[in-house]
């Protein structure tokens, strides 16, 4: 019997809970900006709206950060296409000394450079011309080399996935700014009205209460 008495009160006290606390849905129709109820003040209805827009650029940015990274792919992927096409990878026969010349990057530290005079064949036509190398090497020996469609030196072939991370970059670069820049409304947004609220919240107080000092008999 004792055990159904008390199973009885725990079942009573959790509706008595239940009831007590609205629900989540409950108290979000509470805060709507056209509450008739004359408690919410109009800085508590500017405050809700700008959390609502907020929230919804923070869901509409996920989708719109989707199209631009897969549009910025897109574009990087015919871009790098086209930089790439006709680049051949040739064996160059240094035909001279190496040179050293002392460099800085930008930060100002001393990198040194090697340059050497090579020959190449493109197209059974031998070119020649002064060329990177990676350091100190005898004449005569070979160094691999990229060549453009016209036979000149030129940069290495994007890596594979080049194009995929620039999307994936522009992507995540503007829904990360997206983000921000809706939790930076909501923040700038309440410190602002906190401190109308508490600006008011005090000329309240000091009309009520007498200046201290000033006591009447």
């Amino acid at each position: 019997m004792a055990t159904d008495v008390t199973g009885s009160r725990d079942a009573v006290e959790e509706v008595v809970q239940v009831s007590e606390s609205p629900a989540a849905s409950m108290r979000v129709w509470r805060v709507r900006p056209w509450n008739p109820n004359p408690l919410m003040r109009v800085s508590d209805r500017v405050e809700v709206v700008v959390r609502a827009l907020a929230a919804v650029a923070v869901a509409v940015a996920i989708p719109v950060s989707g199209a631009i990274g897969t549009v910025s792919y897109t574009g990087a992927q015919a871009r790098i296409a086209a930089q790439d096409a006709g680049k051949e990878h040739v064996d160059a026969t240094l035909t001279g000394e190496v040179q050293r010349l002392p460099a800085a990057d930008r930060y100002g530290v001393h990198q040194d450079r090697y340059q050497a005079p090579a020959t190449w064949n493109h197209d059974g036509h031998i070119i020649t011309a002064t060329i990177d190398v990676t350091g100190p090497q005898a004449a005569g020996s070979t160094v691999p080399l990229w060549i453009g469609g016209d036979g000149n030196p030129t940069i290495e072939p994007a890596r594979p996935g080049a194009a995929a991370a620039e999307g994936i970059g522009t992507g995540l670069a503007v829904l990360v700014e997206s983000w921000c820049a809706a939790a930076a409304s909501v923040w700038i947004t309440g410190t602002v009205l906190d401190a109308r609220r508490n600006a008011r919240l005090e000329r309240e107080w000091r009309m009520m209460n007498r200046p201290i000092g000033k006591d009447t008999l």
